[in-house]
C-alpha cells in the first residue's frame, strides 16, 4: 500500500512539474512588433501608459470622436471592416481593453466594466478628447454604459451592439463549463487552448453565417488566448455579476442611444435587446435579420451605415 502511495505521489509530482514547464514555457503577453504583420490597420496602432496599464489603441480620422470598445475575448480586430468607413467622418479611437489584445494584462487589478470604463476615459484625457460617442460590442456595451453612468459629461451618445447590460442575461455562454471549475479549470483551459478548436466553436455560436468563421478570423481571436496573461484575464471577466451596478442605474443613462442587435444572436438573445430598450429612456432598437452576436463583423456595411446615420443626427441636433 505504501509503495502504491509513493508511486501515486511521484506521478502527481511529475504531472505538476510537466504542467508547470508547459505553462511557463509560453509568453505572459503578446509582443506587438512580433505580430504587426497580421494586425489589421497596424499603421494606426498606438500605445499609451494609462493608470499603470500599457494600452493599445488604433486612431484614425478627424471630426467628432467615436470610441470603439470590443467585447469579451476580443480586441480592436472586431472593428477591422468598419474602421476606415467610420474614420472617413470621425476621429475614431478603437481600444483594446485591459486584459485583451495588445493591452497589458496585469494579474492584479479591477477588471469590472466600471474600471474598464474609467481606463478608457483616462485614455481620452491623454488624447485631449472631452466628449465622444461610445460604440460598444457585447461586454464593450456594458463598459460604454458604465462610462455613460459614471462619466456622463464625456459621453455624447451610445451605440450598443448586442450589449451586455444585465446580471441575468438570456442566451448561451461562450465559455466552456470547465472554465469555471476552481484550479483544475485553469489546467484544462490551458491545455484546450493549445489548439484553436474552442475559439472556433465560440465564433460559430457568435455568427449566424458559419462561412464567415474563417481560419484567419479564428487565428486572430485565438492569438491572445495562447498567452498566460490572456487566459488569466479571460477568467477574470467571465462573471456577468460585474454588470450588477450598471443594471441598477440604467435609468440614469439619458444620452441618445442606438441599439443594434442581431436577430439570431444566441449569446445575448434579442429579448435582452428589447429589455434594454425599455430600460433606456432615449433609445432606439435596430434589429439585423439573419445576423448573430457580432453585426460589425457579419454585416459591416449596414453596421457602418446605421452608425453614421445616428451620429449625423446627433451632430445636427447639437448645432445652434
Amino acid at each position: 500500500m505504501k509503495k502504491l502511495l509513493r508511486v501515486i505521489l511521484l506521478l502527481a509530482a511529475l504531472t505538476c512539474a510537466a504542467f508547470a514547464a508547459f505553462w511557463y514555457s509560453r509568453p505572459y503577453d503578446l509582443d506587438f512588433e512580433t505580430h504587426r504583420a497580421r494586425v489589421p490597420h497596424a499603421e494606426s496602432s498606438r500605445f499609451a501608459e494609462v493608470d499603470g496599464v500599457r494600452v493599445h489603441y488604433q486612431e484614425k480620422g478627424s471630426g467628432p470622436a467615436l470610441v470603439l470598445i470590443h467585447g469579451n475575448n476580443s480586441s480592436t480586430y472586431t472593428w477591422k471592416d468598419v474602421f476606415d468607413t467610420l474614420a472617413a467622418r470621425h476621429r475614431v479611437i478603437a481600444v483594446d481593453m485591459k486584459g485583451f489584445g495588445f493591452t497589458s494584462k496585469p494579474n492584479e487589478g479591477d477588471y469590472r466594466a466600471e474600471a474598464q470604463a474609467a481606463l478608457v476615459v483616462h485614455l481620452l484625457d491623454q488624447l485631449k478628447i472631452e466628449r465622444a460617442v461610445f460604440v460598444g460590442s457585447s461586454l464593450g456595451g456594458g463598459v460604454s454604459l458604465a462610462a455613460a453612468i459614471n462619466h456622463p459629461e464625456r459621453v455624447g451618445g451610445l451605440v450598443l451592439v448586442d450589449s451586455a447590460s444585465f446580471s441575468d442575461p438570456s442566451g448561451a455562454s461562450l465559455a466552456p463549463a470547465y472554465l469555471r471549475w476552481p484550479v483544475v479549470g485553469s489546467v484544462i483551459t490551458a491545455l484546450a487552448l493549445t489548439s484553436s478548436g474552442v475559439v472556433r466553436e465560440g465564433l460559430k455560436m457568435s455568427f449566424h453565417d458559419d462561412s464567415q468563421v474563417t481560419d484567419e478570423r479564428v487565428a486572430a481571436y485565438h492569438l491572445p488566448l495562447t498567452t498566460r496573461g490572456g487566459q488569466w484575464a479571460a477568467r477574470q471577466v467571465r462573471d456577468v455579476k460585474h454588470m450588477t451596478r450598471v443594471e441598477k442605474l440604467l435609468d440614469k443613462v439619458t444620452q441618445p442611444t442606438l441599439l443594434i442587435w442581431g436577430a439570431e444572436d444566441r449569446v445575448l438573445l434579442l429579448e435582452d435587446g428589447r429589455r434594454l430598450q425599455s430600460s433606456l429612456p432615449n433609445s432606439r432598437l435596430s434589429v439585423f435579420d439573419a445576423c448573430g452576436h457580432l453585426p460589425q463583423e457579419e454585416m459591416p456595411e449596414r453596421f457602418a451605415r446605421e452608425t453614421l446615420e445616428f451620429t449625423t443626427r446627433l451632430e445636427e441636433k447639437s448645432r445652434p
